[in-house]
C-alpha cells in the first residue's frame, strides 16, 4: 500500500478569480506538469533523486520516494482555457484561474411573433 503524501497549498478566491499558492521545495519547473480534466487541476511531478556515491546505503527514505500526483477540484464556472501559471525563484507554484463573472440578474428581451 502507497503512503499518502500531503502537499500543503492555499487557495484564495475573489469574485473574479482563484488562486492557488503551492510551496514545491527544489522542483524544477521543467519536471512540472498541469493540466485540467473533469474540472480538476491536475499537478504532476517527478521529484529527482539526488545522485550519492556508490557507498551509501539508505537508513530511511521519504523525500523522493515517489511521483506526485495532486488533484484540486476548480470552480465549474472558470475560464479552464485562460489559467496561467508560474513557478516563483524560491519554488512557489502560483496558479491563476480567472472565473466567469455571473451577474446578480440579466434582463431578458422577449420578442415578438
Amino acid at each position: 500500500m502507497a503512503d499518502k503524501i500531503d502537499i500543503p497549498y492555499d487557495i484564495y478566491e475573489s469574485p473574479a478569480e482563484v488562486v492557488i499558492i503551492m510551496p514545491l521545495w527544489w522542483v524544477k519547473k521543467e519536471s512540472l506538469e498541469l493540466k485540467v480534466k473533469d474540472y480538476r487541476l491536475v499537478i504532476h511531478w517527478v521529484r529527482e533523486k539526488i545522485e550519492l556515491r556508490e557507498d551509501f546505503i539508505p537508513l530511511k527514505e521519504e523525500c523522493y520516494r515517489w511521483d506526485i500526483n495532486l488533484i484540486i477540484d476548480l470552480p465549474p464556472q472558470s475560464y479552464f482555457n485562460r489559467i496561467h501559471s508560474k513557478l516563483t525563484a524560491d519554488s512557489v507554484l502560483q496558479v491563476v484561474i480567472p472565473k466567469a463573472i455571473v451577474p446578480d440578474h440579466i434582463d431578458l428581451e422577449i420578442e415578438n411573433e
